[in-house]
């Protein structure tokens, strides 16, 4: 039987992204709460919801290069751990 899981390695992710949890899910779009509480509404990019829809609780991900995605809560709250907030912390300090 051909499962997802054989014939590949494990990993472990290392990758820096900005990201809010969805407090509300509209047809175009869902309300993330910033990190002043107050939620912001985000417009889907074309196709974003075609694999997967959002539930209030899950999360927007912004990774550095500009990519958008969606991430059930568990899976999001599994691998990450806040660092900071804003884009300094999403891409790291400029080297010297």
């Amino acid at each position: 039987m051909n499962e997802p899981t054989d014939n590949v390695a494990t990993y472990v992710s290392t990758k820096r992204v900005l990201a809010g949890r969805i407090t509300e899910v509209v047809p175009y779009g869902c309300y993330v709460e910033g990190v002043d509480g107050a939620s912001v509404l985000r417009e889907f990019p074309p196709n974003m919801t075609a694999r997967y829809t959002p539930a209030p609780g899950d999360w927007w991900i912004v990774y550095p290069d500009g990519y958008q995605s969606l991430s059930p809560a568990a899976a999001f709250e599994d691998g990450y751990l806040i660092l900071g907030i804003g884009e300094v912390a999403a891409t790291g300090p400029t080297a010297p």
